[in-house]
């Protein structure tokens, strides 16, 4: 009795912990108020990263290290070299227009 008790509860446990850490939110409806919000965040981060890119790429390699201190760009890459920093930077730019899309905002015109 204790075995099945304690093999079921650990199985149970396992599969809990299994399920919650595969890194998926609940699908819970966002109000159109948080979907504005959250939409205008994603705006303003891609706002910062079109930036980012505009000012490494009229950058000479020879400077960008100390263009890169004064850049204020978190989150975007940790690499001094132009290239790598351009495609961590192209790189966030798609992972931040997939959530753009997958939230349903409005595309905004260029």
């Amino acid at each position: 009795m204790k075995q099945t008790l304690l093999l079921t509860l650990s199985s149970l446990s396992m599969a809990v912990f299994m399920t919650a850490c595969t890194n998926q939110m609940a699908s819970v409806g966002l109000s159109p108020a948080d979907k504005a919000e959250e939409c205008m965040i994603i705006d303003k981060k891609m706002i910062k990263i079109d930036n980012f890119i505009t000012v490494v790429n009229d950058t000479s390699a020879f400077h960008l290290e100390e263009a890169a201190r004064a850049i204020e760009a978190p989150g975007i890459t940790v690499s001094t070299n132009k290239k790598q920093m351009l495609r961590d930077a192209n790189k966030k730019k798609t992972e931040l227009e997939s959530e753009h899309q997958k939230l349903g905002c409005e595309t905004s015109k260029k």
